[in-house]
């Protein structure tokens, strides 16, 4: 019914308007359509905001900021339309106008270089729309970018494993979990949050290891006693028995003065 609804709208002419006026505001409502569910709309709106800018061809750093994050957009609205079979063409695209966006940024503002999404994002979103389409070659590369690119890279190892749950994939993901750190707790959710690796909840770790026992036995025995020990952290933590979040607290502790200084005054 909504989506009838918002077929009616006259979509070319508000993506012009708002990408010819202020492309901050048009990728803004893409997002803000995106998360309010009218994904007809916000595939829509990120085609025609791509095609104007792709048509742009001295687009400055600014505009090839917008594109590419209007890339991203359109990668991410293909995923949840269910539409990953379209999305190859904008896959390259992403990562082909991401390396100019590179190159513009050290020729013309290296100090917006640190600001860069982080390469390993657009890897994993890639591996992602590959394995929804099926082409499940190219999605185990792009997980294994990720791994290059970010040791213990726990969400790729987890769509890897979801992928296939083979050797490899498997014992990356166990390699993540033991590098990651004790569990920990924040706004009331659990997870894993590696000191250089992207956090991941813990019900999707446990969900990719149970997957990792069912159809790869030879691993079992590892991927059962990971599953355990993060089962007991979880719930040494609703029992108060382990701090919600141990390496911040370790850190506060080290902060605490070691000698009482006003005895010697």
């Amino acid at each position: 019914m909504n989506e009838r609804h918002h077929r009616r709208e006259p979509l070319g002419l508000n993506v012009a308007m708002f990408g010819m006026q202020d492309p901050s505001q048009t990728l803004l409502q893409i997002e803000r359509y995106m998360q309010e569910g009218r994904l007809e709309l916000s595939e829509v709106m990120a085609t025609q905001f791509c095609d104007m800018m792709m048509a742009n061809k001295k687009r400055d750093p600014q505009q090839q900021i917008f594109f590419v994050k209007g890339l991203r957009l359109m990668c991410d609205v293909y995923l949840l339309r269910g539409k990953a079979n379209q999305s190859a063409s904008a896959i390259k695209r992403m990562h082909k106008e991401r390396k100019i966006l590179k190159k513009i940024l050290v020729k013309n503002a290296p100090a917006m270089l640190a600001s860069m999404q982080p390469e390993h994002e657009d890897y994993l979103r890639a591996g992602r729309l590959f394995a929804a389409a099926g082409k499940t070659g190219a999605a185990k590369k792009s997980f294994a970018t990720c791994e290059s690119l970010v040791a213990g890279h726990l969400p790729a190892a987890i769509a890897a494993v979801q992928l296939i749950a083979n050797k490899k994939h498997v014992e990356r993901l166990i390699a993540g979990i033991d590098s990651a750190g004790a569990v920990i707790q924040t706004s009331g959710a659990f997870q894993l949050n590696p000191e250089h690796a992207p956090p991941v909840l813990l019900d999707e770790v446990m969900s990719a290891l149970s997957l990792a026992i069912e159809q790869l036995p030879s691993h079992g025995q590892q991927c059962s006693q990971r599953l355990d020990e993060l089962k007991r952290q979880q719930a040494a933590i609703l029992a108060g028995e382990q701090a919600a979040n141990e390496r911040l607290q370790s850190a506060l502790d080290n902060l605490k003065p070691k000698h009482d200084y006003y005895q010697y005054g």
